[in-house]
């Protein structure tokens, strides 16, 4: 019979044959390859790097959204209605307040800078013109031209005229003085 053994009688035929070799292959990169490989390494991370970026922005995308949505749900819009009126209505009062004029602050310049011998019998205001129109006495002539030079020489006073100067018959000079003032006289400051 035949020998169908699968030991070999030769001991050095037994293992392996010696041209075999379990350790890997030496590879040998020239440095153009390694450069490529670590640009793209580098890509790689980069990449990996802005889609963690985009995630994490889109996270907050989503958190920021339904804040908003939730603060929006709390919103009250018909206090805001009504604010916005409120608003338009504080608006128009400002600027009544800021074109409105004090024309006491005139009658107190009026009333330091007037001769104590001179007296006013009416008073006429005309806004649109900036003048007042008084009607008065003064005990004489020069007294008179006195006062106008005074009106004349006061601060945020244009001009001061007098008319219709005559005597009466008690002696003493009725006039009609004009004044035209600058506006700023009777705002507030």
């Amino acid at each position: 019979m035949d020998n169908i053994s699968l030991i070999p009688k030769d001991k050095k035929d037994r293992g392996l044959p010696k041209f075999v070799s379990f350790s890997a292959p030496q590879m040998e990169f020239s440095a153009l390859a390694k450069i490529g490989l670590a640009a793209v390494l580098v890509f790689v991370i980069a990449a990996a790097g802005l889609y963690v970026w985009k995630y994490n922005l889109n996270n907050k995308v989503k958190n920021l959204n339904s804040e908003l949505q939730r603060i929006t749900g709390q919103r009250d819009a018909l206090l805001e209605s009504r604010l916005q009126n409120l608003n338009t209505v504080l608006e128009v009062f400002k600027n009544v307040l800021d074109d409105h004029n004090y024309w006491s602050l005139l009658f107190k310049m009026l009333e330091e800078k007037t001769l104590n011998t001179v007296a006013f019998k009416s008073f006429d205001g005309d806004d649109s013109a900036s003048a007042v129109i008084m009607e008065g006495t003064a005990p004489s002539y020069g007294a008179l031209a006195q006062q106008v030079k005074i009106f004349e020489n006061t601060n945020g006073v244009v001009s001061a005229n007098a008319s219709g100067i005559a005597l009466s018959e008690t002696g003493k000079v009725n006039f009609t003085i004009k004044i035209t003032f600058n506006k700023e006289i009777i705002r507030k400051k």
